[in-house]
């Protein structure tokens, strides 16, 4: 049932009409909010093709002097360590076609104070929790350490509910291209 609702929702995430407006939206709403300016360490990803762009808002962190790190995937088993960055020019081709930092030239992160995890997903509902790609890897990690996750979601992908399991760990804040939502 999930993998098919998975399924699902991807075929709706790539027919999004005004994908680069909607995308546009969401960042800048991201990139005004209090959550954003009051992180010191930005824990990014970086965006595949149909998910909504990350690389304009890693950027603007970049210039504003924020502390940008992205994820490396260390196995098939949902680990991963994110990696400090200071320019996309450090990204190479990664697991499952990702970009992912180049772990000889990045340094990896070594405490989470005051930091602030961009959390992707395919969906998201209203209580915060994530349909994800079915690996595990975010709700693995953010189960681990004590950080303020933030989902970017399309307001037509943010439904009421989603079918959860006992890993399934929800995000702090939802950002469309309408709102942010603080989960309680």
């Amino acid at each position: 049932m999930k993998k098919e609702l998975r399924n699902q929702l991807l075929r709706k995430r790539k027919a999004i009409v005004d994908k680069y407006k909607k995308d546009s939206a969401i960042i800048d709403n991201l990139l005004c909010s209090s959550i954003f300016d009051n992180a010191q360490k930005i824990l990014f990803y970086a965006s595949l093709e149909d998910e909504i762009d990350t690389f304009g808002s890693i950027r603007q962190a970049l210039k504003l002097g924020k502390h940008v790190y992205l994820p490396v995937c260390l196995d098939k088993n949902g680990k991963m360590d994110f990696y400090k960055i200071n320019s996309l020019d450090q990204l190479k081709s990664g697991s499952f076609g990702v970009r992912e930092p180049d772990i000889c030239q990045c340094s990896r992160i070594d405490n989470y104070d005051n930091a602030l995890c961009i959390v992707p997903g395919v969906a998201f509902d209203k209580t915060g929790y994530r349909m994800g790609y079915g690996k595990g890897y975010y709700d693995r990690f953010l189960s681990s350490v004590s950080v303020v996750s933030v989902g970017l979601c399309y307001d037509e992908l943010l439904v009421d509910n989603l079918p959860l399991n006992e890993y399934d760990i929800a995000v702090n804040f939802i950002v469309t291209e309408s709102r942010i939502i603080k989960i309680s």
